[in-house]
């Protein structure tokens, strides 16, 4: 059976090159670049992950890594994002539920060694 991977990331060729990533690491992925594109099924089904950025419009960042885990179950998130603020950075990292935080640009081995 496939593990399970949501990934969120508005910057396309991000996406799809996180999407092969997870393929390759043996996911079923499902990849969207909004929130609006969430739907009920993702609301229902448990991700083994979600890899997502944090900035939203209307959405704080630190409030973020909270809210996803009250609407979409998941095992573990990893953060990828162009944020740059190192405070919001050691405030996220601290989080129980966030695996990794990587600011773009990412090396994908470092991604690599959270999900194999």
């Amino acid at each position: 059976m496939f593990k399970t991977a949501l990934i969120i990331q508005e910057d396309l060729i991000l996406l799809r090159i996180l999407e092969r990533l997870m393929r390759t690491h043996g996911y079923s992925c499902r990849s969207i670049r909004t929130l609006a594109e969430l739907n009920i099924e993702d609301q229902e089904r448990v991700y083994d992950l979600i890899i997502s950025d944090i900035l939203f419009e209307g959405i704080a960042p630190l409030d973020f890594v909270f809210q996803i885990g009250e609407i979409i179950m998941h095992k573990s998130l990893i953060v990828v994002t162009n944020m740059g603020q190192e405070k919001v950075r050691q405030q996220i990292s601290k989080s129980r539920s966030v695996a990794g935080f990587f600011s773009i640009p990412i090396d994908l081995d470092d991604i690599q060694k959270l999900i194999a």
